[in-house]
C-alpha cells in the first residue's frame, strides 16, 4: 500500500520558486483562442465597447490564465513542470479529479505574469474503482509584472495504483 511518510507532509505549503509564465498576454493569441472557442465578447477586443463597462478598456479573456502559464511544447523543457507532484512507491498512474480557476484581475494585453505552486492537501489512503492511492491539491498562483495575484488555478489529483487486472474493485 502507498504509505504517506512524514517527508511527505513537509511538500504541504511549500512554495516553488516563481518561474515566468511561458507566454505574454497577447492580443493574437487571445483572438486565436477566442475564435477556437467561439466567444466573440467585445470587450476583449473593441476598445470603445470596452471603456464603456467597469473594466475600462479591453483585457484578455479570464479562461486563458492557465494558457499564458503553460510552457512552449517546443523546445522541451523538463524542468518547468507546472505544479509540484507527490511521488508515492508503486503509485505510477495519476489522473486529474478536479480543477478550479479563481480570476481576481483583469488580465490587459502585455502583461507578463509568473507563478508559483505549491501543495495544499494530501489525503488518507482511498481505495477507488481504478486502485488505492491518494488524492492531493496543489494550487498555483498566477501574479502579474507588479506581483498582484491576477488568479489562482487549485488543481486535485488522485495518484495511485491500479488494481491488478481481474482483481475484485
Amino acid at each position: 500500500m502507498p504509505t504517506i511518510t512524514d517527508q511527505h507532509r513537509a511538500l504541504i505549503g511549500q512554495e516553488s520558486e516563481p518561474r515566468p509564465a511561458g507566454y505574454q498576454v497577447t492580443p493574437a493569441m487571445a483572438r486565436f483562442w477566442c475564435e477556437m472557442v467561439e466567444d466573440a465578447n467585445p470587450v476583449y477586443f473593441d476598445e470603445a465597447y470596452a471603456r464603456a463597462t467597469w473594466l475600462g478598456g479591453v483585457f484578455a479573456p479570464p479562461a486563458m490564465l492557465q494558457t499564458w502559464g503553460m510552457q512552449p511544447p517546443w523546445p522541451p523543457q523538463p524542468e518547468a513542470d507546472e505544479r509540484p507532484r507527490l511521488e508515492l512507491e508503486g503509485c505510477d498512474t495519476t489522473i486529474a479529479t478536479n480543477s478550479v480557476l479563481e480570476y481576481y484581475l483583469p488580465l490587459r494585453y502585455g502583461d507578463t505574469l509568473t507563478q508559483t505552486s505549491h501543495i495544499t492537501t494530501i489525503g488518507d489512503e482511498k481505495t477507488t474503482r481504478l486502485g488505492v492511492g491518494h488524492f492531493y491539491s496543489t494550487v498555483t498562483t498566477y501574479r502579474n509584472q507588479f506581483g498582484q495575484v491576477v488568479g489562482t488555478h487549485t488543481f486535485t489529483l488522485f495518484t495511485y495504483r491500479p488494481h491488478a487486472p481481474g482483481a475484485a474493485k
